[in-house]
């Protein structure tokens, strides 16, 4: 269990490190999955639990990082 929420953490940095580094970090700069080079899981799981977290937002198709939503929750996470 202690393996798989590793895995996950990892894959959500590596995530949001390819918004940064795309500079996908407001609504006017979002961009498509294939524009930041996410899997087809991406979707997928924005449409099941990830869009709940409010880190990533979707706008007309596109997404952007939400870096306020990010801090919250890595703040919540640490405490």
């Amino acid at each position: 269990m202690f393996r798989r929420r590793e895995e996950i953490r990892k894959q959500l940095t590596n995530i949001v490190a390819k918004f940064k580094e795309k500079g996908a970090t407001t609504p006017e700069k979002a961009m498509t999955t294939q524009e930041l080079g996410l899997p087809t899981r991406f979707e997928e799981a924005m449409h099941r639990r990830l869009r709940r977290t409010g880190i990533f937002v979707e706008v007309n198709g596109k997404y952007y990082l939400s870096e306020e939503r990010l801090k919250e929750v890595q703040e919540r996470m640490s405490s």
